[in-house]
Parts: C-alpha cells; structure tokens; sequence
C-alpha cells in the first residue's frame, strides 16, 4: 500500500471512530429526549376525565398546568413539574394540587405568575349559574387565605353560565384582570373583570370592577387576556358572531378608542367559524398578536400594530394561517420568544398535538422541525395542547393538554428550540 493511501485511510477511520463517538445534533422541533419518556409526560389525577387547559413556565423553569379533575362533579387541577418532566414534591407534596368551590363542576381555564410566586389561576365554578372563579395559592400550593380570605373568589356577571378564560396580573400593583364569557339569556357578551391583590373588585373599573361589551347581537366572548407592559392598557381576545375579535380597554373599563377607531377589531378569515383562543402583547414594540382558527380548519394568526391597525409587516396583511391536515386544525395557546419569533399550538386533525412556530414577518420558521411545524401523539384516542409556554433559561417549547382514551390525563410534550 502507498504511503498516500496508507494515511488517506487512517484519516477516514478516525473521521468514522469521531463520529460515532458524538452525540447525533439535536435540532429546533424535535422532542426533548430529557423530558419525561421521549419528550412527553402524562399525569392520572383520577379515574375520570383529567385535562389542561393553560400552562404556565415560571422563571426558574418549572411548569404550571391547571385544568379539571373529576370529583365533586369537578374541580380545579395543578400540577407543576420539574425541569425532567418529574412531578414537583415541593407543589402540595405530591407536585398535585386539586381545589373544590362547588358542589357541581368546576374547572381552570387560565393560569398567570405574581411576581412574588404566587399562582393566580381563572375558570368556572358552577351552582346558581356559572361564575368567574378566581383562586390563589402560595408558591407551594397552598391557598393563598390574602386574597378573598379563603384563597378562592367568586364572581357573577349575570343570572346566567358566566365563565373566564383568561388571567393577567399586572405587574405595577398586582391587580389581576380576567376575561370570559357573560351570558344574558338571548346572547353572549365580552366579560372583564378587574381585582386588587386582595382579591376585592376594583371599583375604578367600570364603577364596580366589571365591564361587558356587546361587540355584536349574537355570541360573544373573551377567550385571552394580557397586559400592556409599557401603559397598562388591556388586551382581549375572543369571538364575535364566529369572528375573531379584540378589544382594548383603558384603565377605567372603557374602550381605547385609540386602538383600531373604536376600541375593538374583527378581522376575517373565512365565511365560516374563526375564533380567537389567545393574545399576547409584544414587549418592545407594543404589537399585539392573537391565535386561533379559521373555519375550524387551520390555525389563525393575526399581528396588530399598538395602535390597533394591521400589521403589513406580517404576511403582507397582519393575518396567516396554517394547515396540518385536511381536518379540524386548531391553535389554542400562543407564546412570544425574546426574538420576535411567535409560538403556535393546538390540535390538528382534532386528535394529535401540534405546534408551529413564525418568524416576526409572518412565515413559518423552517428551522422549527424543517416546516415550522411539528405534531405529536401520546394515544390512539383524542388528544391536543391547550397551552404553551417557552422555558426562558433555554428556549426548550412546552406544550400541555390532555391525553385521550378511556381515562384522559394531563398531557405535556416539550421540543427543542434551537
């Protein structure tokens, strides 16, 4: 052999020794093997119907889910986790916490961080017509007795099935705002509410803390809620008439006239069903950006400038959509990355888990699993996201939902962002 192809050869087998010796590159969209069993965790709360329907990432990484559990015709569920996907000991001594406010169904629709820790979590709680149930619980699960004596407030809005499905804290001074659903019998109205830290109404709030808004004479409702960092103002999203719908409030329950001429915006997707399910302020340039469907088919993005018109900058019209199947596609979770990037995630097909990330103007990300978007399955039942969070040590993606089957579960999946 020639001392050429003698060192050609010796050079390719140590170029074959290195390789195998590293790891395989992980890349943005992919599960996190780290996470649970291959990038996904479930949690049996019961032997009935368990589900998350918001999420939460707090600062030093650990996630908050809050949904339903069965018992007592329903109660509000937390679960927080660890960075492994394992359940927090330190969270109610079993990284579970399960809160009864009714002796019918209650359930967590939104969960929002203090900045001193505290949990602040939104949703229903039944018996004489729904009400906006708010409750508060310390770092550790335990409820917080400050805020409306027993940790737990009740609101009612109307004689009718009220029910928030969204919660915001303002950072200034505690305040909590949430937003859902009036029901006045004939129609369905916008629903705010604003609290102090105590958990009493915030009677400079549209004279009592409540304020409802008819955008049209049908079916409307809040599905989102957040905060202007830089004003205060307030930020809602939901449906009109199944349309997308936002409004914007100032800090005395009336319409920010400023935002879009009016106060409220409906843009439009489709002649069928678009919804709304979340909004999040941007914290630089003040642009808010709302997910949801359109026709029940494809999720929906939309991007409005702080003064509330669209954003031409994003996909030439303020508006996107995506599609992952040929069937009922949905986004009902948004998150924003400290990059301008926008994260997506929902259901597709009705059954799968599914994510999809954007760049600012508007396209899919193709460093996100190749194609902006990415699916997951934890049964051959149905299953699908209801939130997502951004864990902000890492950029790491996590979704949380429900598992189906006979006995639904919790359901977290988590993917690599970079």
């Amino acid at each position: 052999m020639s001392p050429r192809r003698s060192t050609l050869s010796l050079f390719a087998a140590s170029v074959l020794v290195l390789a195998h010796s590293l790891p395989a590159l992980a890349a943005a969209g992919v599960l996190d093997s780290s996470f649970g069993v291959a990038g996904q965790v479930t949690t049996n709360l019961g032997p009935g119907f368990d589900a998350a329907f918001a999420m939460t990432v707090q600062d030093d990484g650990k996630t908050v889910a809050v949904g339903k559990t069965s018992g007592a015709g329903g109660r509000f569920a937390l679960v927080r986790y660890l960075d492994d996907g394992s359940l927090d000991s330190s969270f109610g001594g079993d990284g579970k916490v399960m809160t009864n406010l009714s002796p019918a169904g209650d359930w967590a629709n939104a969960v929002a961080i203090q900045d001193d820790g505290k949990i602040v979590v939104a949703g229903r709680a039944s018996g004489g017509g729904g009400r906006f149930a708010l409750v508060r619980y310390h770092a550790n699960g335990t409820l917080d007795s400050s805020f409306g004596g027993d940790g737990k407030v009740l609101t009612n809005l109307s004689p009718g099935e009220d029910e928030a499905f969204g919660v915001a804290v303002r950072s200034s001074d505690d305040t909590i705002v949430a937003g859902g659903f009036v029901d006045e019998g004939i129609h369905a109205k916008f629903g705010v509410v604003t609290y102090h830290a105590n958990g009493t109404l915030d009677s400079s709030f549209g004279g009592d803390g409540k304020v409802t808004t008819d955008l049209t004479t049908k079916s409307d409702g809040v599905y989102g809620v957040a905060i202007q960092p830089a004003d205060g103002k307030i930020v809602v999203a939901g449906a009109a008439s199944d349309k997308f719908a936002l409004a914007r409030y100032e800090s005395d329950g009336s319409l920010d006239t400023t935002f879009s001429g009016n106060g409220t915006a409906r843009p439009d997707f489709t002649n069928g069903k678009d919804y709304a399910r979340a909004v999040a302020v941007e914290a630089g340039s003040g642009a808010i950006v709302a997910a949801g469907s359109a026709g029940n088919a494809n999720f929906a993005l939309v991007r409005y400038t702080s003064a509330g018109a669209p954003d031409a900058t994003f996909s030439g019209n303020g508006k996107t959509v995506t599609s992952f199947t040929n069937g009922h596609d949905y986004a009902r979770g948004l998150a924003l990355q400290g990059d301008g990037g926008i994260v997506a995630a929902g259901i597709a097909d009705g059954t799968k888990f599914a994510v999809a990330r954007y760049d600012v103007d508007g396209s899919r990300d193709l460093t996100f699993s190749g194609n902006g978007k990415a699916v997951a399955e934890f049964t051959a039942g149905v299953d699908g996201a209801y939130g997502v969070g951004i864990q902000p040590a890492d950029g790491k993606i996590v979704l949380a939902g429900v598992a189906g089957g006979a006995n639904k579960k919790f359901a977290l999946a988590r993917y690599l962002g970079a």
